[in-house]
C-alpha cells in the first residue's frame, strides 16, 4: 500500500524547477527555512507551469484525502486507497514539501494563491489532531518567512528582490485581507490547540530539549548538597519554563507577516486579544 503523497506519473518533477547556486544568494545571519528559488519565474502558460499546477493540485488533493481518512485505522482502508494521517507531524511533512516546491518556482502568480490555500488548510487541520508544537511552529515559521517576503517583494532575510517582483509587482489588497484573516484565525487556533493536555511532542524545539537535559544534569549533581523541603517540587519549575517557552513561540506565530500587514493595511496591530 502506498502511504505517501505521490504525484501522478505525468506530473511535475521537482527537478524541473532548478535552484540557483549557493554563491548567487547573499549570506544571512538568520538562515531562511525556505529553499533557494530559481532565478526567473516560470513562463505563464508554459508547459512547465501547467505541470507544476497539476503537481500542486494533485498534492493538495492527496493531503486532504489523507486528512479525511484520519479517523480510519490502516486495516480499515482499502488495498488501493491511501491511509489517513495518524498525527499532525505526518501531515506537516507532506505540506512542508509542497511549500518548498511552490517557493522554488519563483512564480508569484502561483506562490500567492497556493500558499494562501495551504495556510488555510493548516488552520483547518490543527483542531483535528493532538497538539504537535514542534511540527506546528516549524511549518508556520516557514510560511511566515514566505508571506513576509512576498509582501515586501524581497527576501526577508537577504533583502534581495524576489524573482517576479522586480517590475514593481505587489500582493493585491484582496489577498492581503485574506491573508490577515487566515493569520488571525491561525494564531487563535494555535492557542486553543496547544492548551490541550495531550501532546504528540512536548518539546517545542531541539534547543529546548538540550537545555532541559543540561538543567537535569546540573540538578543531579547538586542533589547531594541540597536540602529538600516538603511541598516544593523542582519539576513544577521545569514545567513553568516549558510553558513560558511555548508562550514565546505562540507569540511569534506569523510575527513577520503581522508586521508587514500592519504597514500595508493600517489599523491596529493584529494579534491575540486577551481579557488581561
Amino acid at each position: 500500500m502506498d502511504t505517501t503523497m505521490s504525484p501522478s506519473p505525468a506530473a511535475f518533477s521537482y527537478a524541473d524547477v532548478p535552484t540557483p547556486p549557493a554563491s548567487s544568494i547573499a549570506p544571512s545571519h538568520h538562515p531562511s527555512p525556505l529553499p533557494q528559488p530559481r532565478k526567473k519565474p516560470l513562463k505563464p502558460g508554459s508547459s512547465k507551469e501547467s505541470e507544476l499546477i497539476q503537481y500542486l493540485d494533485h498534492g493538495i488533493t492527496s493531503i486532504k484525502r489523507r486528512w479525511a481518512k484520519r479517523m480510519f485505522k490502516d486495516e480499515e482502508i482499502g488495498k488501493d486507497d491511501v491511509r489517513g494521517y495518524h498525527n499532525f507531524k505526518e501531515a506537516a511533512t507532506d505540506i512542508d514539501s509542497l511549500i518548498d516546491v511552490i517557493w522554488v518556482s519563483s512564480s508569484p502568480n502561483l506562490q500567492i494563491p497556493y500558499l494562501l490555500s495551504i495556510a488555510l488548510m493548516i488552520a483547518d487541520f490543527l483542531h483535528d489532531f493532538l497538539p504537535a508544537p514542534r511540527a506546528t511552529f516549524q511549518l508556520l515559521d516557514k510560511l511566515d518567512h514566505a508571506f513576509s517576503s512576498l509582501l515586501q517583494g524581497k527576501n526577508s532575510d537577504t533583502c534581495e528582490f524576489l524573482p517576479g517582483f522586480e517590475g514593481g509587482r505587489t500582493v493585491t489588497t484582496t489577498d492581503k485581507v485574506r491573508l490577515k484573516s487566515i493569520v488571525e484565525r491561525t494564531r487563535l487556533t494555535v492557542v486553543e490547540v496547544l492548551s490541550r493536555d495531550n501532546r504528540e511532542d512536548r518539546d517545542v524545539s531541539t534547543e529546548f530539549q538540550d537545555e532541559r537535559m543540561e538543567e537535569d544534569i546540573e540538578q543531579e549533581g547538586r542533589k547531594g548538597d541540597t536540602v529538600k523541603f516538603e511541598g516544593f517540587n523542582e519539576d513544577d519549575d521545569d514545567d513553568d519554563d516549558d510553558d513560558e517557552r511555548e508562550e514565546m513561540h505562540i507569540a511569534k506565530v506569523y510575527e513577520r507577516t503581522i508586521g508587514e500587514l500592519g504597514d500595508v493595511l493600517g489599523g491596529p496591530p493584529i494579534g491575540i486579544i486577551t481579557d488581561d
